[in-house]
């Protein structure tokens, strides 16, 4: 069976994010990259930081607002600066690094699997529209910009944007209203056995998982996107 929607999760999906990361290793590497010399100790204040900040920052992504999500990170650079006794004169730099490490052509955050175009071209070739569906924050819709990719998506949905996130259901149900698909003409795509298995299987959306570390596809799992056409004929 062919699905006329797959929809797809994003990161280690589709974008390859790094190991371990945390928000206060981007933000001691942009001070990194601007000639500042942060310790761990300054990095796990920030961490600290913004975890405290988190409900704030939950509010920024549901009220979608551009200008209060901007000066969501400038007070907290300000506030980290000024804790951490880094010169306060390096802030408008720091904003800067960001913008070139996170969503720049040297992002050290975010990189594009090869195979994610190929297998866009694909499913255009035959008829199948497709879609995202993340566990992410509202930069979700900017990565996907950054790689070219987003006018390629029927919808983009961001489970910070929309208070629920994968395995809830609601997250799946949400999009497939938005692109007007049922969820027995539509296939999920992501690498977390719960949150986009198991979170598919409650929204009655049939899955398949990536695996990038395995030898070679093997129901039920693919190792490339590439191989996601093998993967329709596992579907009833």
């Amino acid at each position: 069976m062919i699905p006329r929607l797959v929809t797809f999760d994003c990161a280690n999906t589709m974008v390859a994010v790094p190991d371990g990361w945390s928000m206060g290793w981007f933000a001691g590497s942009c001070a990194r990259h601007i000639g500042l010399d942060p310790t761990l100790t300054d990095e796990a204040i920030y961490q600290a930081m913004y975890v405290k900040r988190l409900p704030e920052f939950l509010e920024v992504n549901l009220a979608r607002d551009s200008e209060r999500q901007a000066a969501f990170w400038a007070r907290l650079a300000e506030d980290w600066l000024r804790e951490t006794n880094l010169p306060m004169s390096s802030l408008p730099r720091m904003h800067e690094a960001a913008e070139e490490l996170g969503f720049g052509p040297r992002s050290i955050l975010f990189n594009l699997y090869d195979d994610v175009v190929p297998c866009l071209n694909l499913l255009d070739s035959l008829g199948v529209r497709a879609a995202v569906v993340s566990n992410w924050d509202y930069s979700l819709h900017r990565v996907l910009r950054m790689f070219g990719l987003y006018d390629r998506f029927v919808v983009v949905k961001a489970s910070l944007e929309e208070g629920v996130e994968k395995p809830d259901p609601r997250l799946f149900q949400i999009a497939l209203e938005e692109a007007g698909f049922s969820p027995g003409e539509t296939l999920h795509v992501g690498d977390d056995p719960i949150d986009d298995i198991e979170g598919a299987a409650a929204a009655c959306i049939r899955s398949v998982r990536i695996d990038r570390s395995l030898d070679r596809t093997t129901r039920p799992s693919i190792r490339t996107l590439s191989d996601l056409p093998e993967a329709f004929g596992w579907i009833d």
